[in-house]
């Protein structure tokens, strides 16, 4: 069984009536909107990680970096999946 934690947050009004809008128009609670939400915060902030990361190790030892073997393992499994 999932555990909870009930909490309270404070809203303008205003950020309070978008945000029941918008779970209406999704057809979902409010809770359901807010968990949602912190889900789609969580993930872009992962792939903003995964970016960074490979960003960096792009520029360290630009120049030494030899992806052509990536490229032809890469075409290989591709080949491989769409026969």
């Amino acid at each position: 069984m999932n555990e909870t934690k009930t909490l309270t947050i404070r809203l303008p009004l205003a950020d309070y009536e978008r945000a029941t809008d918008l779970a209406k128009a999704r057809h979902q609670s409010l809770n359901k909107l807010v968990q949602d939400g912190l889900k789609s915060i969580e993930a872009e902030e992962s792939e903003k990680r995964l970016f960074d990361d490979f960003t960096a190790i792009a520029e360290f030892g630009r120049e030494d970096n030899d992806m052509d073997f990536a490229f032809q393992a890469q075409a290989e499994v591709v080949a491989v999946a769409e026969s």
